[in-house]
């Protein structure tokens, strides 16, 4: 008795951060010997749209036009097969008709319906197929145009046949058409049922499970400016000049953001048993489609800038700011911001709007021509909240987002968040020489969310300053809560505006744990930064006096702590795939550390201080035959000297009044004190004078050999609930 192909197609709408549940038909498992009942291959299928609910039956239909076409071949995996096994099958979805036939088991049909170009069949009909259990797999591709673009005259995108040869094109093809009309488009991944041990596929359910061609992004920003609130936010188009205008913009390096009509390769780059779950090179991106996005022509199907809506949702009052009860400003925190387009109805949370993927298919993304660095360009007004109206313009501030960040993925939904801080690299005005731009406050930081695929999530926050400071942590959605949570493992990239920065730590990365006794609000990059330079060193003192915290007294704000905990954090080259939100190794050259609750500070070392360093020297000492004079009661002891300070064979110091030395009580230092040299918060400082000589408590003299300097740091707060 034969054994068929029973392709009973369950349409599945799986959607982001939720499980896809596969639906198995109830027929009973084939006899591989050919003896028992008759079993058609059954097939399933899902779509995945990056929402949070998963659609079956006639609602999944309806995302894939109620129809799909799906190609197989048969072969031992190594041997290129000469036949296809379903040459561009179509499959129907007809309510009401499971189980009315073999090859249709949950309302989807294939056998009788015409083939889909490029099909190279001579038959107009399709027929129904079995298993053939001679050979150890079958493999299996599918994809949906969708519903389109056009409504009621609705236009799509067209395909190329799909490759049969085994290897690293297999079932591979091609969705050409406008970016509306490839929008539309469904993928899934490739499908693979072995004949044999321990995988016994054959004669089991077939599960397609398709997800969106497009990807999703939006742009949200919040504010945290202590005393002010803000508004007006006007967005730049261009790296440099032009004028600020109301359209969000993003713009890249490069003209290579997918934008019009063009070619996008659908290819399957991971197969084979060994790769499998479960399998000896097991790898998670196992039969994983994999895009690549050609353009028609260059110059008007790419684009160098992605715009938005206008920013909406503004707050209308603002908690604590009595004087400031309405008006359009920015939101107080990451899971109130205000988003470009406002807040979508349908979903109550933050608008997407629908792009095209550009997907990096190489495995060193850091090296990728495809790819560019996306940077935002914007002024902002500040408004006093304390009632006196006073209004801040800070004009050119600026943020880089690595381009391993912006490798937008199919079916991701992508959140870039701005958090403007009293920390910018904007300026507010020129100089006294009336042209050169002052640049202050402090800088803003960007908060870089990658939000929602069916497995995974990733989160970043970049510090909209130069350099920019970015930091990710996987499965973290900030827009839900204030940044992250314990136990994530945080990730750190500093970007110099052209490249990311090697870090090393502690040579140019340090970290740091904050805490105000008086509020958690007082926290801000400026006063981590004051307690670093003036506070004063507590904490275990080492050998050269150096100790673990810094702290601030204030007579409004009270204690004011930072402790060094560079020790929990460690340079690295790359985010690996465990950590990453795709399941591939980035490479990135970066630093992580796992927190715990409380408040962080990341310092990036742009120019290290330099430490004042006292060096001993030599006393001068008196000599055995010659002849000194110093009071001594009421006489003069015969001593003589031509300087003005000595030190005698006992170490006795003695200072010149006129022609007369008197013994004196020399500076020492004391035990239970620390000591550094002028504007120093540590490593050489061993003391602090304001001359430059000093003797310790064994009468060691010193003298002052290197001046301190100030050196340039960057900050960021991390904070962590």
């Amino acid at each position: 008795m034969k054994k068929q192909f029973f392709f009973a197609a369950v349409a599945i709408v799986a959607l982001a951060s939720c499980s896809s549940e596969e639906i198995i038909g109830d027929s009973p498992t084939p006899n591989p010997n050919g003896n028992g009942p008759e079993k058609a291959i059954v097939f399933n299928s899902g779509a995945n749209t990056t929402t949070r609910a998963t659609k079956y039956g006639s609602a999944a239909a309806d995302l894939l036009k109620d129809n799909f076409v799906f190609s197989g071949i048969k072969g031992d995996g190594s041997t290129n097969p000469t036949t296809y096994v379903f040459d561009h099958y179509t499959a129907k979805f007809v309510p009401g008709t499971a189980n009315t036939t073999e090859s249709n088991s949950n309302d989807w049909e294939y056998v009788g319906y015409t083939p889909t170009s490029p099909s190279s069949l001579t038959t107009s009909t399709q027929s129904i197929k079995y298993w053939d259990y001679s050979t150890t797999q079958y493999d299996f591709a599918a994809y949906s145009l969708g519903e389109g673009t056009g409504g009621a005259s609705a236009t799509y995108a067209t395909a190329t046949a799909m490759s049969k040869s085994y290897g690293d094109n297999i079932l591979s093809y091609t969705l050409q058409g406008t970016a509306d009309e490839l929008k539309a488009c469904y993928i899934s991944d490739l499908v693979t049922a072995y004949n044999k041990t321990p995988e016994n596929d054959y004669g089991k359910v077939v599960t397609f499970s398709f997800r969106s061609l497009a990807t999703k992004i939006r742009l949200a920003f919040f504010e945290t400016v202590p005393g002010y609130s803000v508004k007006d936010v006007k967005f730049y188009s261009a790296a440099s000049g032009g004028t600020a205008g109301d359209t969000p913009t993003l713009f890249a390096s490069s003209a290579s953001l997918p934008s019009g009509t063009g070619t996008m390769t659908i290819s399957f780059p991971t197969t084979g048993f060994d790769k499998r779950p479960g399998g000896t090179s097991e790898n998670t991106n196992y039969n994983k489609a994999k895009v690549s996005f050609s353009p028609s022509s260059t110059g008007t199907n790419t684009s160098s800038t992605l715009e938005l809506g206008a920013l909406a949702n503004y707050a209308t009052a603002e908690a604590n700011e009595g004087s400031l009860a309405s008006g359009g400003w920015l939101g107080r925190a990451s899971n109130a911001a205000t988003y470009a387009g406002g807040i979508d109805a349908a979903t109550s949370s933050g608008k997407y709007y629908t792009i095209l993927p550009n997907e990096e298919l190489d495995a060193d993304v850091a090296t990728s021509t495809k790819l560019s660095n996306l940077t935002l360009r914007i002024k902002y007004t500040l408004v006093s909240t304390d009632g006196s109206g006073e209004t801040i313009t800070v004009d050119n501030a600026t943020a880089v987002i690595p381009k391993q960040l912006a490798n937008w993925h199919p079916n991701y939904a992508y959140t870039y968040l701005f958090k403007i801080s009293d920390y910018t690299n904007g300026y507010t005005g020129v100089g006294p020489d009336g042209s050169t731009p002052v640049y202050g406050l402090t800088p803003i930081t960007l908060n870089a969310v990658v939000v929602d695929n069916e497995n995974g999530v990733q989160e970043t926050i970049t510090t909209v300053s130069e350099p920019s400071i970015t930091t990710y942590a996987k499965g973290e959605i900030v827009t839900l809560h204030d940044q992250y949570t314990a136990g994530s493992h945080i990730y750190v990239v500093v970007n110099n505006g052209g490249a990311n920065v090697t870090l090393t730590v502690p040579t140019n990365a340090k970290l740091y744990t904050v805490t105000d006794a008086s509020d958690i609000n007082n926290i801000t990059e400026e006063t981590v930064e004051n307690a670093l330079r003036y506070g004063k060193l507590g904490g275990t003192a080492g050998e050269n006096g150096t100790g673990t915290t810094y702290t601030v007294e204030d007579a409004k704000t009270g204690t004011f702590t930072v402790t060094d905990a560079t020790s929990s954090l460690t340079a690295t080259t790359k985010i690996p795939a465990a950590e990453s939100p795709t399941g591939d190794d980035v490479t990135l050259p970066c630093a992580t550390f796992t927190p715990t609750a409380g408040t962080y500070v990341f310092e990036y070392i742009i120019t290290p201080r330099v430490n004042g360093v006292f060096a001993a020297v030599a006393p001068k000492k008196l000599t055995a035959s010659s002849t000194y004079y110093t009071f001594n009661g009421s006489s003069y002891v015969s001593l003589t000297a031509t300087g003005t300070e000595i030190v005698d064979a006992e170490n006795k110091y003695f200072t010149k009044s006129g022609d007369v030395y008197t013994a004196v009580a020399p500076t020492k230092l004391t035990a239970d004190a620390t000591y550094y040299t002028s504007g120093d918060r540590g490593g050489h400082g061993k003391f602090v004078a304001t001359g430059n000589e000093i003797v310790d408590a064994e009468n060691k003299y010193y003298t002052a050999s290197t001046a301190p300097s100030a050196g340039e740091y960057m900050y960021k707060i991390i904070k962590v609930q």
